[in-house]
């Protein structure tokens, strides 16, 4: 999934804003705290992209047809199998 630089900005604020407001962490240096928060989120987002080139390069070499049934299932199938591989 691509998410946006602006729209990680975004809900790293939030997030530390209930962090924080929920008294669940005290960071001395907030934009340290920021900084970790988007790299982190970045990371989290950019896992989908990843495991989904990953899969279609795996269909390609098996030479599937994009769009056929099949071509469907394998990729539904090998796409979960990747992202429990992923799991954090």
């Amino acid at each position: 999934m691509k998410i946006s630089d602006e729209r990680i900005s975004h809900l790293s604020h939030i997030l530390l804003d209930e962090l924080w407001r929920g008294d669940l962490v005290d960071c001395p240096d907030e934009g340290r705290a920021l900084d970790v928060a988007k790299a982190s989120l970045a990371r989290f987002f950019s896992v989908d992209d990843e495991v989904d080139a990953l899969v279609r390069g795996m269909l390609t070499r098996q030479q599937k047809i994009v769009g056929s049934r099949e071509w469907q299932i394998l990729y539904d199938k090998y796409f979960r199998a990747e992202m429990e591989k992923r799991r954090w």
